[in-house]
């Protein structure tokens, strides 16, 4: 007779994904407490409390979102005065996102309140990027002039909590890389270089537009950045992107929705050369979606230019949660989808390749355990969180995520209010962290979690 073996949760029938290969495949997963005990053919001894049909389902490893701000609640002082930071539960376990990263939210003066209350009290898997300006992005601009930067006390911040705060963020917006010019991105890699940790850097001039950050961008691709730091909104279409920028006599192209906001759209703008180069040495690209930090026409030129980013995250706020353009990570993942890119690379893009660019977080697991998504002959040396997160396999976090996949034709938007047309959305229908079924909330949009259908259908 059989030995029953006794787990707390099965998954039955999903569409499995495989992060290594890109591929779905049926397939079913138990688990017991915190960990994936089995999967793909799951005897029927296995026998849970809770059963998940996830038939006509995809199941995922945890979605991971590597751009966000959720340090809600740090910048409100009453009711009356507005938190542009999203709560982490809600961008995160009820959207469907298992980890998140705060990229920035907060800086030396108060990121104690992140790691000692905000992170402590939700379910989401949370971790942080320090801002090189000492307040964050809780006092905008955050950078005005080398005052706001203290590298000693950065240092010693993040050497107190490295088990958290896993990076520096820098944004090269105005008026602190018009003031500073390169020496913004130095000083943030030289903190970064000394604590030990990685560099995030917002690329882009969203508020200023200024030459100084034009200038600066090619130089921050090519001699700031190292293998492991991270571009991010690689979508621009503001200068100081990713995007070369022709001399003033160039027409401009007329930018939908008003030029308000001071972006040039230019004829025969290309892909900075730096940033192949910066791929090559080992450097990770990722989305950002944010509010006005993703260009549809931007993103074409970028693809168009021979660089697929590595990573989709959403620069999710309580502001462009619910007024767009972010919306959510699985909001972001449709719009990447809508640019040609498949069903599984947008899923990889936002599991696997997060959890690679994380790696360094956490230590190595055991090399011998056969994923989905792995290497089953144990050949993944790097190991550490691309190991535990990013795939699914016995032995690894329960973290999953399970999706359902609407066909049709979908109104996707940017920034400057441009609309994709997408032949796929998704819609989360579970999310299990840490082996515990987190409950999905309505969405955050008026009709939930799916874009508007094309011609109002």
């Amino acid at each position: 007779m059989t030995e029953t073996v006794n787990c707390d949760l099965r998954i039955n029938g999903g569409s499995l994904l495989n992060t290594n290969t890109s591929e779905l495949n049926l397939g079913d997963v138990a688990i017991k407490s915190d960990q994936i005990i089995a999967i793909e053919d799951v005897p029927d001894n296995y026998v849970a409390s809770r059963t998940i049909d996830a038939t006509g389902l995809i199941v995922t490893p945890g979605i991971i979102d590597l751009h966000t701000h959720v340090a809600g609640g740090l910048r409100r002082s009453s009711p009356y005065v507005e938190d542009m930071m999203q709560d982490a539960d809600t961008a995160g376990v009820h959207s469907g996102v298992t980890t998140v990263v705060d990229a920035g939210s907060c800086g030396i003066a108060n990121i104690g309140g992140l790691v000692n209350h905000v992170i402590p009290s939700v379910k989401t898997r949370v971790l942080a990027l320090l801002n090189v300006g000492s307040l964050g992005v809780n006092r905008i601009p955050e950078v005005t002039s080398a005052l706001d930067i203290e590298h000693d006390a950065a240092v010693a911040t993040i050497q107190s909590r490295k088990d958290v705060i896993i990076g520096v963020k820098a944004r090269m917006v105005s008026p602190g890389i018009a003031e500073l010019g390169i020496d913004l991105p130095k000083a943030a890699k030289a903190i970064a270089n000394d604590a030990g940790v990685r560099l995030m850097v917002h690329m882009g001039d969203t508020t200023g537009d200024s030459d100084q950050a034009l200038a600066a961008a090619p130089k921050i691709l090519a001699e700031i950045l190292e293998p492991g730091d991270i571009v991010t909104h690689s979508f621009t279409g503001a200068r100081g992107g990713l995007l070369s920028s022709l001399p003033p006599q160039a027409q401009p192209l007329p930018l939908s929705g008003g030029d308000s906001e001071g972006f040039k759209r230019e004829r025969g703008r290309t892909l900075l050369r730096e940033a192949l180069d910066a791929r090559r040495r080992g450097v990770k690209f990722d989305i950002g979606v944010g509010g006005r930090n993703f260009s549809f026409d931007a993103a074409k030129r970028v693809l168009d230019g021979g660089l697929i980013p590595d990573t989709i995250s959403s620069d999710v706020t309580l502001t462009s949660r619910y007024a767009g353009t972010a919306f959510s990570q699985i909001d972001s993942i449709g719009k990447v989808m809508s640019l040609g890119i498949s069903l599984e690379d947008a899923l990889v893009m936002a599991t696997r390749n997060p959890a690679a660019v994380l790696n360094s977080t956490f230590p190595p697991r055991a090399q011998s355990l056969p994923l989905l998504g792995g290497d089953s002959e144990g050949g993944q040396g790097d190991g550490g969180m691309e190991r535990m997160l990013g795939c699914m396999a016995p032995g690894t976090h329960a973290d999953l995520t399970i999706l359902r996949v609407h066909e049709g034709e979908w109104e996707f938007i940017d920034g400057d209010g441009n609309i994709n047309i997408g032949n796929l959305a998704l819609e989360p229908v579970s999310c299990i962290r840490a082996g515990q079924v987190m409950p999905i909330d309505y969405g955050p949009r008026e009709g939930g979690w799916l874009p508007d259908p094309s011609g109002g259908g």
